[in-house]
């Protein structure tokens, strides 16, 4: 991600570190992090429209900054008084950034649907209470059905003193669970910080974009409003169309099936294939390394490829338990990613372990490496223990964590090298793919139902909090802000955990999270947990599966293939990390705009100098920029007024 010269971002940095994080910087993020919450929770939850933690870049926390930004400037020009300084804008971002992302899909909204379904949806036909009820622990599940009926017809409240304890009971519990996890990352951020930047210089492109944001010059070139013209064009046209009239025409650029028109055998076997053309996606993509595009988009073509050879032969396509095996394959590519990162920078902890054992700061690590290893080794014990007191199995419950680190590693990495715009890794928690594997038989009842419980933190990976918590602190250490970073890292979780889970029970409790009202969240994921998974375990059963089993040490081993071919071939094209993030559902909408940007950065670097790709990424930066704002500005309009609008990313 080069929009700005080596120079120019150089000097930004260090008119950064001349500046001091002041104390209302603290106060207003902590009043803002209820406030973002309950926003993102109304679009997600509740209108089901602009999903930004969906992908890697919150569309939410860009248009604060700017709107931070353009007031600080405004203040500036005026009475000469800096309101906030570059250095409290990203802490800001940041620190939001974390926010949303403890109250996006992929964390609370699937928290709260599993631990309040089953007592308000329990009937004799599903047998909830005979199969489910006796094997879910009763301290980490809502039991008051009154409350839980409150909350699913609407008209109330969920400061009414009956609705508020009914869920501080089980929500107490998670919210230690959730704790301990988080502070592990941030422990194994620390750790890893010093190696990945220092010793690898890694360029974390999603975490230098605030930076740019935050340049003036940006905003002086004609290129960057040229980018942002277009896609604030196409989204106000089109929300005309949805929100004032029909008479208005609609630009149709979002999910073009081109599988529509492939129907003869086996070729129909690529089933949904979406051609999307997000300006966002396009613009970010321009930004990011050339073999990421490149494998990216050509590793979706060859997941697409496996199901056409798959049904040529007469097997079922896609899905859980089916050849290809697209889940579990995706899944042992990311845990051969996070063995791959272990094994390379296995001296490296070794190092920082006797560090911490001397208790040896060594001026590399934004707090001691001792304190980062207990956070670390630390909250994964608490995290194991809490599953064993849940009636876990504790070998399955170490397996289990195992895993889901492994994976946070390799989200974090991906980000981290590349700034991917997607990690998703949809329906691939370790519990799943364990019993895909293994069957049931390995496993106690009490077991399956904890694997079901933590279905919360691993439906997906989209906004996994850990990535946006690491770039924050990599930024702080960069402006020398690395102590004001820390401290607003913590602030975010322990008011964003809480602030998650009520900014959407307040909306649920007054409109009914069982009704046409709400977009569906809090039915579905629960729903999905115990019916599509937990019961057919229970009552069906899984036998060891063999073909996934193989497919799964296929994506770990070829992962490994790729890394030795990258280091022995200079140039190649194919990067394992794109055959990893390529094979899940994020990627079926953003392929075709990664598409785009490879072949317009291919072309510039082939045909141009650097000026012109200098030039060309602040057009590219515009139409993230113009895409979000427009976008962003009508879901306001929306949420005010409860109209639907244009859903400009999805």
């Amino acid at each position: 991600m080069l929009p700005l010269t080596t120079t120019g971002l150089t000097q930004l940095v260090e008119t950064a570190r001349r500046e001091r994080v002041r104390p209302h910087t603290f106060v207003l993020l902590a009043l803002l992090l209820p406030l973002n919450a309950y926003w993102v929770g109304w679009m997600e939850a509740v209108k089901w429209t602009g999903h930004p933690t969906t992908y890697s870049l919150y569309f939410n926390t860009v248009l604060l900054l700017l709107l931070f930004f353009v007031l600080t400037e405004l203040v500036r020009k005026f009475t000469g008084w800096v309101i906030l300084n570059r250095s409290e804008l990203l802490v800001l971002y940041f620190g939001l950034g974390v926010g949303s992302a403890l109250v996006g899909h992929d964390q609370s909204q699937v928290l709260l649907s599993v631990i309040g379904h089953v007592h308000y949806f329990k009937s004799p036909t599903n047998r909830y209470e005979e199969l489910l009820i006796p094997l879910l622990p009763s301290w980490l599940i809502v039991t008051d059905e009154p409350a839980l009926r409150a909350m699913y017809i609407g008209n109330s409240s969920v400061w009414q003193w009956q609705n508020f304890v009914a869920w501080l009971k089980p929500l107490s519990w998670w919210w230690l669970f959730w704790g301990a996890m988080l502070a592990a990352f941030l422990g194994m951020s620390v750790l890893l910080i010093p190696r990945w930047v220092r010793h690898e210089k890694l360029g974390f492109p999603l975490a230098r974009f605030p930076l740019y944001l935050t340049d003036r010059s940006l905003y002086a070139s004609r290129l960057f409003w040229a980018g942002f013209v277009i896609p604030a064009f196409v989204n106000t046209l089109n929300n005309l169309n949805v929100v004032v009239s029909p008479a208005f025409p609609m630009m149709h650029t979002h999910r073009i099936n081109l599988g529509q028109f492939i129907t003869n055998f086996p070729w129909n076997a690529i089933g949904w294939t979406p051609l999307n053309f997000f300006p966002f996606a396009i613009g970010i993509g321009f930004l990011l390394p050339l073999d990421l595009l490149f494998s990216s988009w050509f590793f979706y073509l060859v997941w697409k490829a496996q199901r056409v050879v798959v049904a040529a032969l007469g097997y079922p396509t896609g899905g859980f338990g089916n050849p290809p095996y697209p889940h579990e394959q995706s899944f042992g590519a990311y845990m051969g990613l996070a063995a791959l990162l272990l094994w390379t920078a296995r001296h490296y902890l070794a190092d920082t372990l006797k560090n911490a054992w001397r208790n040896d700061a060594n001026g590399q690590f934004i707090v001691s490496p001792r304190w980062a290893w207990l956070l670390t080794v630390g909250g994964f014990i608490v995290l194991v223990v809490f599953s064993v007191t849940a009636k876990s199995q504790w070998w399955a419950a170490l397996l289990f964590f195992v895993g889901y680190f492994g994976i946070s590693l390799t989200v974090s990495r991906v980000r981290g090298e590349f700034g991917s715009p997607v990690h998703d890794l949809h329906f691939a928690s370790p519990g799943l793919v364990m019993v895909q594997l293994v069957g049931t038989r390995p496993f106690t009842p009490q077991t399956l139902a904890v694997f079901t419980l933590y279905y919360w933190f691993n439906r997906a990976h989209r906004s996994h909090p850990m990535p946006t918590a690491m770039e924050g602190l990599v930024i702080g250490e960069q402006l020398r802000q690395e102590k004001a970073m820390w401290r607003a890292m913590w602030l975010s979780l322990l008011i964003g955990i809480p602030s998650a889970c009520y900014a959407l029970l307040v909306p649920y409790y007054r409109l009914g999270a069982d009704t046409a009202q709400v977009g569906g969240a809090q039915r579905w994921f629960g729903w999905e947990a115990y019916n599509r998974y937990l019961l057919p375990w229970l009552t069906a059963g899984q036998k060891l599966n063999l073909g996934a089993i193989g497919f799964t040490v296929g994506g770990f081993l070829f992962v490994w293939l790729l890394h030795l071919l990258r280091a022995y071939w200079i140039g190649c094209p194919f990067h394992p990390v794109g055959y990893a993030i390529s094979g899940t559902w994020s990627m079926e909408m953003v392929w075709f705009p990664l598409f785009l940007a490879w072949l317009a950065k291919a072309l510039v670097l082939r045909y141009g100098t650097f000026r012109d790709y200098y030039n060309y990424s602040q057009f590219f930066i515009g139409l993230v920029i113009g895409d979000f704002v427009s976008g962003g500005l009508w879901n306001i309009y929306g949420t005010i007024v409860g109209r639907e609008v244009y859903r400009f990313n999805e």
